[in-house]
């Protein structure tokens, strides 16, 4: 996946070259749109704060679903996950962020994937207390921020994904 993306933005950049267009103004647009949609919507305009500012407990949806497939653009993803046979998943955030809790979950499973790609967001991922983390992220102006402790369990996460001008930080 990470290639995918780094590939991407490399092919966007030679083109912007070879045509002459200034990928800056391009980029600088499409961050002038994005928070222009942002006030017509209204959502959390700062309360009270002088900067921008997700709000991570609102509309925190509960699922007991074993694998995970979310996708949000310009708004926040803020799931609990209350599995009894986690399997993995993915998870893209465009211009968006929120919390992905999975402290509850519990799996047969010794090895799980998660996608998570955050591209102009991020947030935070919540992983039970005895889970191993081996993060393989990419990151391009961003990162992944791994906080966790590590545990006694065989049960090992295999982060994957890219943070493009974002970041993810998992936490137990």
């Amino acid at each position: 996946m990470g290639r995918i993306i780094a590939g991407t933005i490399l092919i966007l950049l030679g083109l912007s070259a070879l045509l002459g267009i200034s990928l800056m103004k391009f980029a600088l647009a499409f961050i002038l749109i994005a928070i222009g949609m942002r006030v017509l919507l209204g959502r959390n305009m700062g309360r009270g704060h002088h900067h921008w500012d997700w709000d991570f407990e609102a509309n925190t949806t509960t699922t007991n679903e074993d694998f995970l497939n979310e996708v949000v653009i310009f708004s926040p993803l803020n799931k609990t996950v209350h599995s009894d046979n986690f399997r993995g998943g993915k998870a893209v955030m465009i211009f968006a962020g929120g919390k992905i809790d999975l402290s509850q979950v519990k799996t047969s499973e010794k090895n799980i994937s998660l996608e998570i790609v955050a591209i102009f967001g991020g947030g935070k991922l919540i992983i039970p207390k005895n889970w191993k983390v081996n993060s393989q992220g990419t990151a391009i102006f961003g990162g992944y921020n791994n906080k966790v402790e590590t545990g006694g369990s065989e049960t090992v996460l295999n982060l994957k994904g890219a943070a493009i001008f974002g970041g993810i930080e998992i936490v137990n």
